[in-house]
């Protein structure tokens, strides 16, 4: 039996010897790193990655009986949240228990990494070995399964790297209806079932490429039952195996609809020419990448964007092309073209690009079946994953083309040629492996925490926003301890629900700094009283990550109990420290955070006048981060003279810029240092009408003004028209008049999200019946008008709808009117008005 097995591999000899040099060729420098223990270095810099060795951790902590399997209070504490839709790789998992036994963490990741890609090559010689009955054929087919796989995510993690069960399932299946054996679809089915606990999307576009190439078999087999009995052998056990993994999402219905609903009804589009242009191969690059040539930088051989994925390489095409023209059974190629175009045209999206001009209006199939089969092709995260099921069918084409070019060959030509076109390939497909490195600074806060007297170590990992949240996942698998911020990708309501009901947390969240200043003086305190409660011991402020500079200002008074340049560590009790100083923060500001009438906003400013000095820097910079929901806080004074200005915020060279810029400016002065005469002198307000004025204490005023197309109603109001939408929109109030033949609407909007959003306005009868409508796109603005010619109505009563939707999906917005509670699921009304 031995020497059996070993006569059997040693004809692969040359499978078991290319395949990894070529994974390693086009993958390096990943192999020395792995021989490299001084530096933490994973070959991806992709996210993902932290939570892959995450995975691990908490893999062991349910195997050793202390946690659930899918299901984990230590993320997002202390409410927990399920992992039924999280990405847990068991096979990756297990395999990095048993490597990390005897290699550092980082250097298991990356091995694996390589043996992986080994995996999948083996599996696609398998396939078209049996394709071709050519062992260099099936040599050449087995490198472009392994070197191109990692293009489903130029920053791989396992679960979309790890296709081989693609090429094995469709060996099984093929050999399985050709052999009229159920023993081999029982294999097939198993394969297909097990990829369900490896990748979703894997698994799901094996069942894809098994059904088109069933379809193909069945013009000609459709009247043997041994076809249709291994067909159904083959789902039968996929279905079974695979329902293992599906079981715990299919018994939480609440999890389920939400996680099925994430990434549906988007509109996008990729560039046609991604998947012929590969501008980040140093080689290829050079020559090719012209068109791409704006997003790649040479010197360092990174792409400015992202990865290209979707390169098919010009040796396959080459390949592809030879197999039409040369290839005696023409007819063989039909499936595999199929799928190949099936995919890649699913890679391009909802609607065409090309060389970066954008065609909405040329529709594209993904879009059609997000609508007909949303549970599938609605919840494809990213365009770049349909390029898992793209590598078989290009590797195998490309297979088909060699063997038509070594037809009636020489063995000796056959060898050389196949080598040549490995080699080849792996040029076109290297990669540099950029990675990503962690600095032992960045991790040594680890030891001090262990060392902390605490009972039970509960953490909040900040900056919360345009931080890469997975790596706080391995920052868990260093300390063990709980923490209140992770990563839940489907279930955002999870992810946030806990941040969402706290100040605190809520306010670093959106890259803000919180004070224990009025009016939040007490919403400061019961947010901190609710973390203490909740067991919360430490905040641990990552300062390298991007994003700390905007929440710094919250720890201005506290005293960091631990901080080595790369890491600040607060302790929770601490912050109440920021509340025992609170008169020295505001000197001139407290009135304008006390007052009703401010009203922040994307073109809402506040300007401040102090003639004799500036402000301190560092006050200021405080200040900045208070009214961050501002679009500028300026300050104005004489230097030497002349008039300068302090920007925070957005930047202005001086204040005629600043006035041109925003709608809406709260003037803060003091009498004592700016009289009104003095004032006129340094800054007018022609465009603008005076609509409020407060005197405070000591001389204290704050003016509120509003330009002239606007009226000051519409800010000034006692009882505004409020709205809130379930995007997150504000509208803070709404005027409406109908003057001859032209209803005008003024409308005061907060927090606008970033996409695109239009309203319509639509005017229906005492019918009922829709007599005029308007659309308009509503832009990033505080405040905004709309005017509709109403001359063509007849006299009547009519009432005014208002719609909020999506500009780019046309999705409708719904929300709830604040004054009464009403809720809308998609028109308000905003006026009833009759035409004379």
């Amino acid at each position: 039996m031995i020497n059996l097995f070993v006569h059997r591999l040693r004809n692969h000899w040359h499978v078991l010897l290319i395949v990894p040099l070529a994974v390693i060729a086009t993958t390096w420098p990943t192999f020395p790193r792995i021989f490299d223990a001084d530096e933490f270095w994973l070959h991806s810099a992709f996210q993902d990655s932290w939570l892959r060795l995450w995975d691990v951790w908490h893999f062991e902590q349910a195997l050793n009986g202390q946690s659930q399997l899918y299901f984990t209070e230590s993320l997002f504490h202390p409410l927990g949240t399920s992992l039924a839709f999280y990405s847990l790789v068991f096979p990756h998992a297990l395999l990095m228990i048993a490597l990390k036994a005897v290699l550092p963490v980082d250097d298991a990741y990356n091995l694996l990494f390589l043996l992986i890609l080994c995996f999948n090559g083996f599996c696609g010689y398998a396939l078209i070995r049996h394709l071709m009955r050519d062992k260099w054929i099936g040599l050449f087919g087995a490198v472009v399964v392994a070197v191109a796989t990692p293009f489903p995510y130029g920053q791989t993690v396992p679960d979309l790297i790890t296709i081989g069960t693609l090429p094995l399932t469709i060996y099984f299946v093929i050999r399985s209806v050709k052999e009229s054996n159920w023993r081999l679809a029982i294999l097939a089915g198993l394969c297909a079932g097990v990829t369900a606990f490896i990748g979703i999307y894997v698994w799901a576009f094996i069942l894809l490429t098994v059904a088109i190439l069933a379809l193909f078999k069945s013009f000609s087999l459709w009247r043997q039952k041994a076809f249709w009995r291994c067909l159904l052998i083959f789902f039968v056990v996929c279905g079974l195996t695979s329902l293992l993994r599906f079981y715990p999402m299919l018994m939480n219905r609440t999890h389920l609809n939400q996680a099925l609903e994430v990434y549906q009804n988007r509109s996008r589009s990729n560039d046609v020419l991604e998947h012929f242009v590969l501008p980040n191969n140093p080689v290829t690059g050079r020559l090719f990448g012209s068109p791409l040539d704006s997003r790649y930088d040479y010197a360092t051989s990174v792409m400015r964007n992202e990865y290209k994925e979707a390169y098919l390489g010009y040796g396959n095409l080459f390949l592809i092309a030879c197999a039409f023209l040369f290839l005696r059974r023409r007819r063989r190629l039909l499936p595999w073209i199929v799928i190949l175009l099936f995919f890649a045209t699913l890679r391009l999206g909802s609607y065409l690009t090309f060389d970066g001009v954008e065609y909405p209006d040329i529709a594209l199939p993904e879009g059609f079946l997000q609508a007909w089969i949303p549970v599938i092709f609605g919840n494809i995260g990213q365009l770049p994953y349909y390029q898992i099921g793209v590598v078989t069918p290009l590797a195998v084409l490309a297979s088909f083309g060699l063997a038509a070019l070594l037809r009636s060959k020489a063995a000796r030509s056959r060898m050389l040629i196949a080598l040549l076109c490995v080699f080849v390939v792996s040029i076109e497909f290297y990669i540099p492996r950029i990675g990503q490195s962690v600095e032992p600074k960045a991790t040594a806060y680890v030891a001090w925490l262990h060392s902390e007297a605490e009972d039970q170590v509960k953490l909040v990992h900040l900056p919360l926003a345009d931080a890469p949240l997975g790596y706080y996942y391995y920052m868990q698998t260093l300390t063990g301890y709980p923490h209140a911020n992770g990563f839940a990708a489907r279930l955002k309501a999870s992810e946030h629900r806990y941040l969402d009901t706290n100040l605190l947390l809520q306010s670093w969240r959106g890259s803000r700094s919180i004070h224990c200043l009025k009016p939040n003086e007490r919403s400061f305190i019961q947010a901190l009283d609710q973390l203490l409660a909740d067991g919360f011991t430490h905040f641990v402020l990552h300062k390298w990550l991007y994003g700390d500079q905007f929440i710094i200002q919250s720890f201005k008074n506290i005293p960091p109990a631990y901080d080595n340049g790369y890491v600040s560590i607060y302790r929770v009790s601490d912050m109440r420290l920021s509340c025992q100083n609170q008169a020295a923060e505001l000197p001139r500001f407290i009135q304008l955070a006390l007052s009703e009438s401010a009203a922040p906003g994307s073109k809402s400013a506040i300007l401040s006048v102090h003639p004799d000095q500036p402000i301190d820097p560092d006050l200021f910079d405080y200040l900045g981060s208070l009214f961050s929901d501002w679009r500028s806080l300026a300050h104005l004074y004489q230097d030497k003279g002349e008039l300068a200005i302090q920007n925070a915020g957005a930047r202005y060279p001086g204040v005629h810029a600043f006035l041109m810029d925003n709608q809406v400016i709260h003037l803060l002065y003091n009498t004592r240092d700016a009289d009104r005469h003095l004032l006129n002198n340094l800054v007018t307000f022609d465009d603008f009408n005076l609509c409020q004025r407060e005197a405070g204490d000591s001389g204290a005023i704050v003016e509120h003004y509003v330009r002239r197309e606007f009226d000051c109603a519409l800010v000034t109001s006692a009882n505004p028209f409020e709205v809130q939408y379930d995007n997150g929109a504000k509208l803070e109030n709404l005027l409406s008049e109908l003057t001859g033949s032209n209803l005008d609407l003024q409308l005061m909007w907060r927090n606008l999200p970033d996409e695109a959003h239009s309203v319509s306005v639509q005017i229906f009868d005492a019918a009922g019946e829709k007599a005029l409508g308007q659309d308009s796109v509503i832009g990033h603005v505080t405040l905004a008008r709309h005017r509709i010619d109403v001359s063509s109505l007849p006299p009547g009563d009519y009432n005014v709808k208002l719609i909020m939707y999506n500009f780019e999906s046309g999705a409708i917005v719904s929300g709830t009117k604040i004054t009464d509670g009403t809720r809308f699921d998609r028109a308000i009304d905003v006026a009833a008005v009759n035409r004379k």
